[in-house]
């Protein structure tokens, strides 16, 4: 079931982007924080039921890097051509900027570091893979922490506290409750608890973050400019989500929703920014989503066929 679970998600995410809402809210938000305890969830399966024993830490990395690598430069090497063809955005290629949207993790950082290649609009060139620079992270400390229980612990009530300083606007709400690894660390470890099925401990680190909700929501203390509702939201609605679908089994096309779902994450902007190129759709018109949609999902499809190539390639190396 998680396969149709990360699908919804990477339309929510697409549609956050034609600038789509739900009551105010930003569904892409709400979507990756989802992510971000499923991505803990599956990192603790594979870590303990999947990768062998030995070079365990070694392998899970490199196991990490085929899933990320191979379809991502893929996508960027298309978004390369067609902004150098076309001129859109009046791109400018740095050796800094080049090499952190390569290399991913630095696009976590943009608010510091210059990761933007297109100069109007201000864009690297796959805009929303600053969140994969926090999961690229994430993994680098993952195995570790799921090795030293203490440590686990630990790192949670540290990012868990940075996240709670920054709703309440003592830290950048945005940097440090959304997007850097220190704020959001807590929630790949929360996807972990559910794997391990830390019932009683889960119970309890719901009960504190309802009441956070609460608080924050009563005294009206949430930053207007932040996401702290959507990421409080995506944590009431995201570990229930995911206990419940863990104790499912896959149905159809559920595989295959899930891959394409890594797909559309990163391939949207390009159609977007391809539409807009053309003078094709105004943003937020009901025929620019839908075709926007069949054309995230048709290439998609194509792409992971293309991906599978190049997987077995490498790992005949």
């Amino acid at each position: 079931m998680f396969g149709y679970l990360r699908f919804i998600l990477a339309l929510f995410v697409l549609l956050s982007h034609t600038g789509v809402r739900f009551f105010s809210l930003n569904p892409g938000v709400f979507a990756v924080v989802i992510f971000y305890i499923l991505s803990g969830y599956v990192t603790t399966y594979l870590f303990f039921e999947v990768i062998p024993a030995k070079n365990k830490v070694l392998n899970f990395y490199k196991d990490r890097l085929i899933r990320i690598f191979p379809l991502y430069l893929i996508i960027l090497t298309i978004t390369v051509l067609f902004i150098t063809i076309t001129g859109y955005g009046n791109p400018k290629f740095h050796i800094i900027n080049t090499l952190s949207n390569i290399t991913i993790i630095p696009l976590n950082y943009y608010m510091y570091i210059d990761t933007n290649i297109l100069s109007n609009p201000k864009w690297p060139l796959i805009p929303p893979a600053w969140s994969l620079g926090t999961e690229l992270q994430a993994y680098i400390l993952l195995p570790f922490l799921l090795l030293n229980r203490k440590l686990f612990f630990v790192f949670f009530i540290l990012s868990f506290s940075i996240y709670t300083l920054a709703n309440l606007s003592l830290l950048h709400p945005d940097y440090f409750g959304y997007r850097l690894i220190a704020g959001v660390l807590f929630f790949f470890l929360i996807g972990s608890l559910i794997r391990k099925k830390e019932k009683k401990i889960l119970k309890t680190i719901y009960t504190v973050v309802f009441f956070e909700a609460f608080l924050l929501f009563v005294t009206d203390t949430i930053n207007r400019y932040s996401f702290t509702k959507e990421t409080l939201l995506g944590l009431l609605v995201g570990i229930p989500t995911i206990w419940l679908l863990s104790n499912k089994k896959g149905i159809l096309l559920n595989k295959l929703l899930g891959r394409l779902s890594y797909s559309i994450f990163l391939v949207h902007f390009f159609f977007i920014w391809l539409f807009k190129y053309l003078h094709l759709f105004s943003p937020k018109n009901h025929l620019f989503i839908t075709v926007l949609v069949i054309c995230a999902i048709f290439l998609s499809t194509l792409l992971i066929k293309l991906e599978d190539i190049v997987i077995t390639a490498l790992k005949s190396k």
